[in-house]
């Protein structure tokens, strides 16, 4: 079963969000378990650039939500990508996110909690709720790297 990753909340939730490079630190995580478990990711990560971008490495494709008219934020992109899929049985939806979770669950696509997902690649993390960024922080963030970037 393919993942599709909501990949900020992940990242939140292993406790890297903070770092410069998290989202490459993201990207080489899932890549070393899709390896080791033969599975396909989808990690979709806001993005303040207009453009966004889109790539793949091994069995991970990482994509960049453009910030424009149709695109709000990730969630958008991760909603229209499960709108859009073929098999929704085949695939697992990762976030924390009520509207993505919902969205999943009338589409016929499993879901998991990326608290739970969090937990399942490294048993030892401790996910502290309390201290998880609110999306203003992400977004600040976000814009950060992209001027870093850019």
């Amino acid at each position: 079963m393919p993942y599709l990753i909501d990949a900020n909340n992940l990242a939140g939730k292993l406790g890297i969000l903070r770092e410069p490079d998290f989202d490459q630190q993201l990207v080489e995580i899932m890549r070393a378990y899709a390896e080791s478990a033969d599975k396909k990711v989808i990690l979709v990560f806001d993005s303040s650039d207009s453009l966004g971008d889109r790539y793949t490495e091994d069995n991970v494709t990482v994509i960049y939500t453009p910030r424009d008219a149709i695109y709000e934020n990730a969630d958008d992109k991760i909603i229209e990508l499960m709108e859009q899929e073929k098999k929704p049985e085949d695939w697992v939806v990762i976030s924390d996110d009520i509207k993505i979770l919902d969205k999943a669950d009338d589409l016929g696509i499993d879901s998991m909690l990326a608290r739970d997902f969090a937990k399942k690649l490294n048993p030892e993390i401790e996910v502290d709720d309390e201290n998880e960024l609110s999306e203003t922080e992400e977004n600040e963030i976000t814009d950060e790297l992209m001027d870093e970037w850019n």
